[in-house]
């Protein structure tokens, strides 16, 4: 019998014993009375990260761990957090990246997590996002680390490329996901059109213990290439992953601008050879009217944080030189403009390039 598989896998442990500690902090807070609280100035800051068993929730943890500073905590300089103070971050599950995005816009979220072609709807009020319109005060914060598309599959099955999954049972992730637009994108240019293939909306937590289970047939999802549920499936002789056709990368390319192009080494995952798929960039997401220093310090608690935790990193290890619009898919937030060009005063010209450099300039149509 197979064993339930583990969407996270070995990358978060330092960020599970980080934010454990945070929470053992905030017990202590939330059991105090209402007059300490305003003593202290406690301002609570909220995440939206999407399902629990989605890739992008651990991500959303090590982000509230890194800007989070509560009262009582070591300084910074004492090898205690470099957060703001006063802040504590809190994690909120939702749907996915669509209600993260509703929830930022509604207020009830401070910050959102979703994938850049999502946040670029969201700002124009195209596709899902028509009916609100324009979300014309979403800006970024930072990209995440780049996720690739995995295409699951059992290795037991006669499945060997994309074109045999028609007719097959397939996960493509939670409802108006970014996951589902591409995984029918995927597979429409791989001749496997809509309607010849049955589809379930699970996240990869969920999907895979049902490849496992032999209720479904191919799983596809985003994920980092150390995917914890590839990992376990591969590593138990279980999953194999599907290589995307160069030319069908090529044409979805065309028809996104915010995918690219992506190799998965071998021996990433045990002995699975290399595998040729696309790649996009989850973002962490705000409002314009956030307060710009607020901002600036929140970027500076990241930057401060990717420092510490090198080998643990969600977020992408050159995210300010990459923070264009062509990646991020909406303007940078002004505080976060205002840090770069702290940083590069202070001679960090190498990692921070000129802020200006089409950094706010909305490129992709």
């Amino acid at each position: 019998m197979s064993r339930p598989v583990n969407v996270y896998g070995r990358r978060y442990n330092l960020f599970v014993l980080r934010f454990c500690a945070l929470l053992v902090v905030l017990a202590g807070y939330l059991t105090a009375t209402p007059q300490s609280w305003a003593d202290n100035r406690i301002t609570f800051f909220r995440i939206g990260a999407g399902p629990a068993g989605g890739t992008v929730f651990p991500a959303a943890g090590w982000i509230a761990a890194a800007i989070s500073n509560p009262p009582g905590t070591r300084p910074c300089e004492k090898r205690g957090s470099c957060g703001i103070p006063g802040l504590i971050a809190v994690v909120q599950t939702t749907e996915g990246g669509l209600a993260n995005i509703d929830g930022l816009r509604n207020q009830k979220l401070d910050a959102a997590i979703a994938y850049a072609d999502m946040a670029h709807a969201a700002l124009k009020g195209l596709s899902v996002f028509a009916p609100q319109g324009p979300f014309q005060d979403l800006r970024a914060v930072a990209s995440l680390a780049p996720e690739s598309l995995h295409i699951l599959v059992r290795k037991d099955s006669n499945i060997s490329s994309l074109a045999d999954l028609k007719g097959k049972r397939i996960a493509v992730g939670p409802r108006y996901s970014t996951s589902q637009n591409l995984a029918f994108l995927i597979l429409r240019l791989h001749g496997v059109e809509y309607g010849s293939f049955r589809w379930f909306l699970l996240n990869p937590e969920q999907a895979a213990n049902a490849l496992s289970g032999q209720k479904i047939d191919a799983v596809m999802f985003l994920s980092r290439q150390d995917s914890g549920v590839a990992r376990q499936m591969i590593s138990d002789g279980v999953g194999k992953l599907l290589s995307l056709d160069p030319k069908a990368v090529t044409r979805a390319i065309a028809s996104n601008p915010y995918l690219h192009a992506s190799l998965i080494p071998s021996k990433t995952y045990g002995d699975q050879p290399s595998v040729y798929t696309v790649e996009m960039q989850p973002v962490l997401l705000v409002s314009k009217a956030k307060d710009t220093a607020f901002i600036e310090d929140l970027s500076y608690a990241l930057w401060k944080a990717m420092e510490t935790d090198q080998d643990n990193l969600p977020l992408a290890p050159m995210v300010y030189r990459d923070g264009r619009v062509a990646r991020l898919g909406v303007p940078l937030h002004p505080g976060v403009v205002n840090f770069r060009t702290r940083m590069i005063d202070k001679g960090h010209e190498d990692v921070f390039p000129d802020p200006n450099d089409e950094m706010t300039k909305d490129k992709p149509q």
